[in-house]
């Protein structure tokens, strides 16, 4: 008969296999992989788990590893590679859940909450995030560049859900309910079916810096902006409601295509840069905001054409080009649609208005 060892080869978490030391309750010093067998509660002035080698797999096997005053839930201090780190809770630790920010990681299914420090999970360059919940923490989730994170839910933290630097991809991912901003990135990531949702008071649903794509999200209810985006970024097919204002694009050079801004406190698209030039607002629908449905305030060879935009407060357009002329030169011509007796009439770069 075979040992347990024999088929299945793993290593207990306990003093005996991984004993710590004076800032750590229990530290890994070797490769394999390991498990919990009980929940492990937090020592004043220690972390709980260090990781101190490449190629470790820890299971907290549906156990708990619970800080009260301890420091960090699991720490990686050094730049290990290979870690994969799953199923289980961390919560409750004075500086971090989970602080892996030098190191290469496979993290999914864990729970992380209430966990003040840095993030409940921050991890290092190049890292994969898969079906984690983070709620109640300083900042949900950390994530830097080269980073993927997907199926995950920020809730409830007390500053922002997402925070990437660039290079970052988000699919699947909702934020809601966060005291800051709800998904809140660099130069040249992507963020992808996902949802922010009521982060209030004052923060953004999703906030992305130059080159970055939005796509498909859905992003409501927050306490400032819907979607903020710097130059050279796309924005298409999003949902974008009750916000302050539905998308804001500055910078130039950007893509806004085939969205619904409705029910936004001040306009549903604005763009507002006295460099922004080369913007394209094509295919989207603005309605019911109480500003302008889409506002084209200065810039050079912005191009406006094949929008929708009715019931707005203000009036629907105010597109002005670089010599403030209203509407401006790039813009499609604004067509009321009472006064249209066919589709014939239309030309095919127009912008409506009712």
């Amino acid at each position: 008969m075979k040992t347990l060892d024999e088929v299945e080869a793993r290593i207990i978490v306990n003093g005996a296999n991984t004993p710590g030391d004076a800032t750590n309750s229990f530290i890994i010093t070797a490769p394999g992989s390991y498990y919990l067998v009980a929940n492990i509660t937090g020592k004043t002035g220690k972390h709980g788990i260090s990781i101190r080698a490449n190629d470790v797999a820890l299971d907290l096997n549906g156990f708990a590893l619970i800080g009260g005053t301890g420091l960090c839930g699991i720490h990686v201090p050094s730049a290990q590679s290979g870690f994969h780190l799953h199923n289980g809770s961390v919560r409750s630790w004075a500086s971090g859940g989970v602080d892996g920010t030098t190191a290469v990681m496979l993290v999914e299914r864990l729970c992380l909450t209430d966990n003040a420090g840095p993030a409940g999970l921050a991890v290092g360059n190049g890292s994969v995030i898969k079906d984690c919940v983070a709620t109640g923490n300083i900042v949900g989730f950390r994530l830097p560049d080269r980073s993927q994170v997907a199926s995950c839910i920020a809730s409830e933290n007390l500053g922002d859900g997402f925070v990437g630097t660039s290079f970052v991809s988000i699919l699947d991912c909702t934020s809601s309910r966060n005291g800051g901003i709800g998904f809140d990135v660099q130069a040249s990531c992507s963020i992808i079916r996902c949802t922010a949702t009521r982060n209030i008071p004052d923060g953004i649903g999703i906030r992305a810096g130059a080159g970055c794509t939005v796509t498909d999200c859905t992003v409501s209810n927050n306490g400032s902006d819907g979607i903020a985006v710097e130059a050279g970024s796309r924005v298409r097919s999003c949902t974008i409601s009750a916000n302050f204002r539905g998308i804001i694009a500055r910078g130039g050079s950007c893509y806004l295509i085939d969205n619904n801004c409705y029910l936004n406190e001040f306009n549903g698209i604005e763009i507002n840069d006295e460099d922004g030039r080369g913007n394209r607002v094509d295919g989207n629908n603005c309605s019911w905001n109480k500003g302008y449905g889409i506002f084209v305030q200065i810039g050079f060879d912005n191009l406006v054409i094949r929008n929708n935009a009715h019931q707005n407060g203000y009036p629907n357009y105010y597109v002005l080009d670089a010599n403030y002329h209203l509407p401006g030169a790039a813009a499609g011509p604004i067509v009321s649609l009472g006064n249209v007796a066919t589709i014939k009439e239309i030309s095919p770069w127009a912008n409506f208005s009712a």
